[in-house]
């Protein structure tokens, strides 16, 4: 595959065509960022592994009722409320190298900046004249539609987090208040923490009643913050049918569900020996920290520590994240979150060439290929890239290849 890049940086990347795409791109969504200079080549074997085998078993797994029920039993801070498909919207992650591919993560909710999905590739095919399928081709129009037919209404709250980790993306959340309204709903961004209930126990801000809420705060901020988005909690209390997505979707995707993967057998879950084997084919060795009581035994049952990485349960963009961690630092974490915790086997994504807008190579350069869903199927595909272990991470559209 590095051939593939080099071919795109020979025959298509300029400095002038990057700069113009970072222009048209910072003057349609108010603000730039980060994007890369080259896409990210995936094999069509591989991609359609992915597609058309791995991503719908996955669905089927998370859509078992017993899966279901047996994450209701952990009890949350939320009102249960039942999932149906309509909540299916998220991606899975994964590290390729060669032919393997390993699940790294799911985000059961919605991806991030999914208001520039269709976007971005759109303006990286025009501004460097070449030419890939557009996965996301009318996503915004789709997005738009459904929650017309979701809410039996077009007054949708936006309801975004008002601290600071959102600020980063508050140019987004306007950029999607504005394709939606381009598409014939009435959007509106508002935070979460000003809801209030109308008397037909409706969303409510500023005394505007709206027909939903487009749920944007991430559940685990929500969660950990919960004085400060009391107002929001009271609302879903009384109108949870009027939230989409459902945030039960968090708890059900969260890493606590990799360490599932490795223990599967034909029969759970209503899976049957194919599925079983499609996903044992993509499962990295995982268990929660809390079934450890030292170091050394995640040491036996690993091999070693430079085959670990320590993931926790709820983290959002790497925070608390520890590759091939120190002998003091796993006792640290077993000692003081323990319960907060997985450890996974450490898979790294293979090398890929990469070159900055100088044309300058970095090195060493990977990416990680997100693999959307939305309304329970295929949505999209994109890509992040990184230096290790987590330095800049642009979005990358994917380019599918014949080999």
């Amino acid at each position: 595959m590095q051939n593939e890049y080099k071919k795109f940086y020979n025959d298509h990347f300029t400095k002038a065509r990057y700069m113009q795409y970072q222009k048209e791109f910072e003057a349609q969504s108010g603000k730039l960022y980060n994007l890369s200079t080259a896409p990210y080549f995936v094999k069509s074997s591989i991609a359609t592994k992915i597609k058309d085998e791995v991503l719908p078993t996955l669905i089927k797994l998370l859509s078992s009722k017993a899966y279901q029920e047996s994450v209701y039993r952990r009890g949350w801070f939320l009102p249960k409320v039942a999932i149906t498909q309509e909540d299916f919207v998220g991606c899975a992650d994964f590290h390729i190298k060669g032919d393997e591919v390993k699940l790294i993560e799911l985000n059961f909710f919605l991806p991030g900046n999914i208001g520039f999905v269709e976007l971005f590739p759109k303006l990286f095919s025009q501004n460097f004249d070449y030419s890939f399928e557009i996965f996301a081709d009318g996503f915004e129009q789709k997005l738009a539609t459904f929650l017309k037919q979701r809410f039996s209404g077009t007054k949708i709250a936006l309801a975004v987090n008002h601290l600071g980790l959102s600020v980063h993306y508050f140019e987004h959340y306007k950029y999607l208040e504005k394709s939606l309204n381009k598409h014939g709903i009435h959007a509106k961004v508002v935070y979460a923490k000003d809801a209030e209930v109308s008397s037909s126990n409706k969303p409510m801000w500023e005394n505007e009643e709206y027909d939903g809420v487009f749920n944007i705060v991430i559940p685990r901020i929500w969660e950990h913050n919960s004085e400060a988005f009391a107002n929001y909690t009271k609302l879903y209390t009384k109108a949870s049918a009027l939230f989409f997505p459902n945030p039960w979707c968090w708890t059900m995707g969260d890493k606590r569900f990799l360490t599932l993967l490795p223990k599967l057998h034909t029969g759970d879950y209503g899976l049957d020996e194919h599925d079983v084997k499609i996903l044992k084919s993509i499962t990295l060795k995982t268990y929660l920290m809390s079934e450890f009581s030292s170091a050394r035994e995640v040491c036996e049952a690993f091999n070693n520590t430079n085959r670990v990485v320590l993931k926790p349960i709820d983290n959002f963009h790497t925070q608390g994240v520890y590759i091939q961690p120190t002998l003091q630092k796993i006792e640290e974490i077993l000692k003081y979150e323990a319960d907060r915790y997985v450890v996974q086997e450490l898979f790294n994504a293979e090398e890929i060439y990469y070159e900055d807008e100088n044309s300058m190579p970095i090195r060493p350069w990977r990416a990680q290929l997100r693999t959307e869903f939305f309304d329970g199927k295929f949505s999209n595909f994109r890509a992040y890239g990184y230096s290790d272990p987590f330095g800049l991470s642009p979005m990358m559209p994917v380019v599918v290849t014949p080999v």
